[in-house]
């Protein structure tokens, strides 16, 4: 009778190899989705945070425009802004950028994410004596 334990051995780690291929095939095939504008209340002041383009590209700039307004709806001029791009669940290093204001109430930077997958922006923009923080999340592609 001949020895078939190594064709079954064989056949088993065979069907691990490809299981594990179609799963990461398919978990890369998908990005994750996230609106490229999102807007946040704090303090009485209204953040709304845009990404151009939308999906980004990791190692690519991409484009982060902010605005501010205050409790009445004016756009509120004269802030300073900065952000930092992470992956809060990978240790791949966080990517900051500063916002420069390109008219009342507009804050714009260029952030570059380090890797393909979720991330988030955090934003601070500090106007008088209020410091505003807010987690925009967004998606980065190779």
């Amino acid at each position: 009778m001949p020895n078939t334990a190594w064709l079954r051995l064989f056949g088993l780690g065979a069907m691990i190899v490809l299981g594990t291929w179609f799963g990461l095939r398919q978990f890369a095939a998908t990005s994750p989705q996230f609106p490229p504008v999102s807007d946040f209340m704090v303090e009485g002041y209204r953040i709304q945070v845009s990404l151009y383009p939308s999906p980004t590209r990791a190692l690519k700039p991409g484009t982060f425009t902010v605005t501010l307004r205050d409790a009445a709806g004016r756009l509120v001029s004269g802030a300073t802004g900065a952000a930092t791009i992470s992956m809060p669940q990978m240790l791949c290093g966080a990517s900051p950028f500063t916002l420069t204001e390109t008219e009342a109430g507009r804050y714009v930077g260029e952030g570059i994410p380090l890797m393909a997958g979720s991330s988030v922006a955090d934003v601070s923009m500090t106007t008088g004596d209020k410091s505003l923080r807010v987690r925009f999340p967004f998606a980065a592609v190779r």
